[in-house]
């Protein structure tokens, strides 16, 4: 297993609401991690309240090689566990591409929704704007916009709406 010697993007579960105080320890031990956040609108009975919430729940990914990630849990205490390979023969590893693709898609500003199930369809590359360089598969399209996925495989598919014309077929 190519994990045991270099570092590779992990996937793990954490319990609820503890994505944040998890990424603080992983910082503290110098643990690179990634956990998105995105604002949210909740309405109180008396006010609007600003809420930051993470975009996957209870998923914390993070960077690092096989032994180090098992020590994580093991040695330092903190409440992970690690997310199997849809093969069930493994852990879950994230491709780099689709860990900095996530980034984009989260940190770019584009509304985007995360949706649980998809339709296969031709596969795309934006080439233009602030997602340029972002690939997934196409879902629908119109004359004007076209409606397309972006997957992390085993954690998350986002549904994006792109301008039709910023968009090529890719084989």
């Amino acid at each position: 297993m190519s994990y045991y010697k270099s570092n590779v993007w992990f996937a793990a579960r954490v319990r609820r609401n503890q994505e944040r105080t998890v990424k603080e320890k992983l910082e503290h031990l110098g643990i690179e991690n990634y956990v998105p956040f995105q604002k949210e609108i909740r309405i109180r009975k008396d006010r609007k309240a600003e809420v930051w919430t993470p975009v996957i729940p209870n998923i914390v990914f993070i960077h690092t090689d096989f032994n180090t990630g098992m020590s994580i849990a093991n040695e330092y205490g903190i409440k992970i566990s690690f997310i199997k390979a849809i093969d069930g023969k493994g852990l879950l590893i994230v491709p780099q591409k689709q860990i900095d693709d996530f980034k984009l898609i989260c940190e770019s500003g584009v509304k985007y929704t995360l949706v649980e199930t998809f339709e296969k369809g031709d596969h795309v590359l934006i080439n233009n704007g602030c997602l340029k360089g972002l690939s997934g598969e196409l879902l629908s399209m119109n004359e004007n916009n076209s409606k397309m996925l972006v997957r992390i495989d085993g954690i998350a598919t986002f549904k994006l709406i792109i301008p039709a014309k910023m968009l090529n077929r890719l084989n």
